[in-house]
């Protein structure tokens, strides 16, 4: 092996003779391009962090200028609307190209091979610390051009034996960017991401031909049921899903895909190529990792697998899986567009509605498809036979409110159901309206039905190994839920004592009485430290101040006595 490095060490100059050029238009000099890259294939992926298809999350404004010594040089043009120059791009530093040709046209041609002869980690899409101790042996470079952008399409392989194939592309952006909008109720975060319809009333996004034909109208209709928002204020029908055709240049940045990612790992994710200037939507891609379906199977099983028998199938048919693929996808397009997770969605319904048969066929389950609010596991079996919906709207209230933010020439009223709130990243968020996978205005009320649910599927025929540890966790997943209530508050509402005081409750119980099958002592134990540890009695006191937080650890005291902790 150690020979073999050598001689391809030794061989690496005489590789590199062959010169990679790019022809820049003179129209193009001095102009913003966006510097980015993709992956397209690698031989040791990294599950959801890198993997065929995925593209460096930060790509880099620059420009092309002509430098006195006839050099071309690619360098930073400045900082983002609302960031801080402090912290942007200062890894980012002015590259130089050899000038090889200026032509009669002024568009001038320039050597990239020096610099591409190694991985661009400047853009990479792989997490650079991947690459820290590689070896490198050897490229391949080629080039492609259109009118928007140029690309050079790198393999590269190292001594340890990870080989990377990525195109590096350079997006030629307009001149003018498209004006910057902040968004209520997302202001606190950077410019909104949202499409230009003036500049592209029609997107295309095309179907990866690896995922199962039957799936396709499912996949189209999580696309295309962002047409009805857009409807709703003028705007048409601008979006619009097709399979992917043969010869499609998958990896151009300008190419809309809904992508299948090979690999092992249960996520999805809405990816978008953002103008750094001004928020607009340059391109997107849906990622759906292989394994999603076994999650969503999951989710459905646990949720609605005791109301539902057809839930409790080992294998889901198309009419049952299909529905829950379009659910998914069509959360991730909400991304594409522009729309954050909206936890607060599901918060917006009364939770006694959602065992209303009019209420769920009007409304779904949440009032968003950005929540986190999974199936309705609310409802019973009676509820099912009279009609009650276990999935999420197509599209719920607040998303035609969103979309109307981001895309109506006019700011559009908030309606009934337009609650939102943020996600939020803690382990027992301070917000209980703010949570995944809670179902309507009461998390105490959500969490009881999602516990006897559980305790209840083990009463029931074909649990295997799997679903037992599934159902396991989330049993102890809908404890952790309502610990929100404690110290907590809704938007700065505290909530009442009483209800942490039925929370405390609640959670005791369910833990000394966990049925033996789904026992965890180490989860067990956890929840038990973060009741007198240090995290939440602070809160209780933040909310309620010190005579508060004394009658916390009174009853906690009391509770923990009388359930055998």
């Amino acid at each position: 092996m150690k020979r073999l490095v050598l001689i391809a060490l030794l061989l690496l100059p005489f590789i590199a003779e062959a010169q990679t050029l790019l022809r820049i238009p003179a129209d193009k000099l001095g102009k913003p391009v966006l510097f980015g890259s993709r992956i397209i294939d690698v031989n040791r992926a990294g599950g959801k962090v890198f993997a065929p298809g995925q593209r460096n999350p930060n790509p880099v404004l620059m420009h092309f200028e002509m430098a006195p010594d006839s050099l071309i040089m690619l360098i930073p043009a400045g900082p983002r609307p609302g960031k801080k120059a402090k912290g942007l791009q200062k890894q980012v530093h002015p590259v130089r190209f050899p000038l090889v040709e200026v032509a009669a046209d002024g568009s001038v041609v320039i050597d990239v091979t020096r610099y591409f002869s190694e991985y661009p980690r400047q853009v990479s899409a792989i997490p650079p610390r991947t690459l820290e101790k590689e070896v490198e042996l050897s490229y391949d470079l080629a080039v492609s051009q259109s009118a928007d952008y140029l690309q050079v399409t790198g393999e590269y392989c190292y001594a340890s034996g990870l080989e990377v194939t990525v195109a590096c592309y350079l997006l030629f952006l307009p001149e003018e960017p498209m004006p910057v909008k902040k968004l209520a109720p997302y202001n606190g975060e950077d410019a909104s991401h949202r499409w230009d319809l003036s500049r592209n009333p029609v997107i295309t996004f095309y179907i990866d031909k690896a995922f199962p034909q039957e799936w396709l109208p499912y996949i189209r209709e999580g696309v295309e049921d962002w047409n009805k928002a857009f409807e709703a204020i003028g705007l048409g029908s601008p979006l619009c899903a097709l399979p992917e055709p043969e010869g499609l240049e998958r990896y151009s940045p300008l190419v809309n895909m809904i992508r299948y990612m090979d690999v092992e790992e249960a996520n999805a994710k809405g990816d978008v190529l953002v103008d750094p200037r001004s928020g607009e939507v340059l391109q997107g891609d849906v990622l759906w990792w292989k394994n999603v379906k076994d999650l969503i199977m999951d989710w459905r099983y646990v949720q609605t697998g005791v109301a539902d028998p057809a839930a409790r199938l080992k294998y889901y048919p198309i009419e049952m899986l299909g529905p829950m693929i379009r659910y998914s996808i069509c959360h991730e397009m909400g991304h594409v567009l522009g729309l954050n997770h909206n936890m607060g969605a599901s918060w917006s319904y009364p939770t006694d509605s959602l065992r209303s048969p009019s209420f769920t066929r009007k409304y779904g389950t949440t009032a968003s498809v950005m929540d986190y609010a999974r199936y309705n596991h609310l409802a019973t079996s009676a509820d099912i036979a009279c009609g009650v919906t276990l999935l999420p709207p197509r599209l719920g209230p607040f998303d035609y409110y969103a979309i109307g933010l981001g895309y109506a020439a006019r700011e559009p009223a908030a309606g009934e159901y337009c609650y939102y709130a943020p996600m939020i990243s803690a382990a027992i968020p301070h917000d209980p309206s703010a949570q995944s996978e809670t179902l309507g205005n009461n998390v105490l009320a959500s969490s009881a039905a999602g516990v006897s649910n559980c305790r209840a599927l083990l009463k029931l025929d074909g649990m295997d190994e799997h679903r037992l540890k599934l159902v396991s966790k989330q049993y102890y997943r809908y404890l952790w839920l309502s610990l929100s209530n404690i110290g907590g508050a809704v938007q700065g509402v505290p909530v009442k004592e009483k209800e942490q005081t039925r929370t405390l409750k609640f959670v005791l119980e369910n833990l000394s009485s966990a049925p033996v099958l789904l026992r965890d002592e180490a989860q067990e134990k956890r929840v038990l430290e973060e009741l007198d540890g240090n995290f939440l009695p602070r809160r209780v006191k933040e909310t309620y101040g010190e005579k508060g937080l004394k009658r916390y650890q009174c009853r906690l005291k009391r509770l923990r006595k009388k359930y055998g902790y």
